[in-house]
């Protein structure tokens, strides 16, 4: 009953998720989108984590069993709202996907890194990417042109990435 649950609420966060996007993003003056998202899994949590509870209320299960079925409620859907935030952020952000767009559109023919250059420039690149920064509130620009760091996820999560990186290929 418990996966049943988690797989069924886990599948309604696509579509709330297009329906906030279309609709709710101006309303809740969220100007990028991964920030939208990552606010509705932490929302989601709490409806998971609360069925998950009183599935095992339910069940009569000793407070053990019920701390097991909500760790497990909480990794499924959070395992897969992460792999589902990654394929989002991909579509939203990889000019890799577009390049490949553009270059299968080209045909046998092919494009030359030149015709690639004039559509996708170090500096816009680079530019988007720290916008991007500012709107999640990752960074700030102060009046001077100078950018500086204004909030810890990304770093947190970097570092959280790091440290698994290092423990999984045992890299110093």
């Amino acid at each position: 009953m418990l996966l049943g649950y988690v797989l069924a609420i886990t599948v309604t966060l696509f579509p709330a998720h297009v329906l906030l996007s279309r609709y709710g993003g101006q309303r809740l003056r969220l100007k990028s989108p991964q920030v939208l998202l990552v606010r509705l899994v932490l929302a989601v949590n709490i409806p998971v984590l609360a069925g998950a509870w009183l599935i095992a209320r339910s069940e009569l299960r000793d407070a053990a069993q019920t701390m097991y079925m909500l760790v497990f409620a909480f990794l499924v859907f959070n395992g897969i709202a992460y792999a589902y935030f990654h394929i989002f952020n991909m579509s939203e952000t990889a000019r890799r996907i577009r390049m490949l767009l553009q270059i299968r559109r080209a045909g046998p023919t092919g494009l030359r890194v030149r015709e690639l250059e004039h559509q996708y420039s170090q500096q816009d690149m680079i530019e988007a990417r720290l916008d991007r920064l500012v709107l999640m509130k990752q960074l700030s620009l102060g009046s001077d042109g100078r950018y500086r760091v204004a909030g810890n996820t990304l770093l947190w999560a970097g570092r959280i990435m790091g440290l698994w990186r290092r423990l999984v290929f045992r890299r110093a």
